[in-house]
């Protein structure tokens, strides 16, 4: 089992393996252009949020800042707004539905590790 099929499973996984790791520096690229993103230019913003997240529906607005961890596990139904400074952890599958108004600093979380730090501790 790779280590990405750990995380979606649930399952303790090894962040520091290279798939994730290419994953989540992709993610960085492309939170960083749309995070910097004029809010005006409509065409390259729709684009982004495209390729950022795993899937969304039409009417999908999202204001920066904005953050996740792996962007592909995150999924949005239409007409569905996230207001600004929102972080969605996405370790695990995120899926919000349609119509859904998200507050300010919201924060969603699917990640998690172990308490002890023996077991962590690699």
């Amino acid at each position: 089992m790779t280590e990405k099929e750990k995380l979606l499973a649930g399952q303790y996984y090894d962040a520091r393996d290279p798939e994730l790791i290419a994953m989540y520096h992709r993610a960085r690229k492309l939170l960083k252009a749309f995070n910097n993103l004029d809010s005006e230019l409509l065409d390259e913003r729709e684009q982004l949020l495209d390729d950022l997240l795993g899937f969304k529906e039409p009417r999908v607005w999202i204001e920066a800042p904005f953050n996740c961890d792996y962007e592909e596990n995150i999924s949005i139904g239409k007409d569905t707004f996230v207001n600004t400074n929102c972080i969605f952890l996405d370790d695990n599958k995120i899926t919000i539905g349609e119509n859904g108004l998200i507050a300010p600093f919201v924060q969603i979380y699917t990640a998690g590790h172990p308490m002890k730090a023996s077991e962590r501790v690699i």
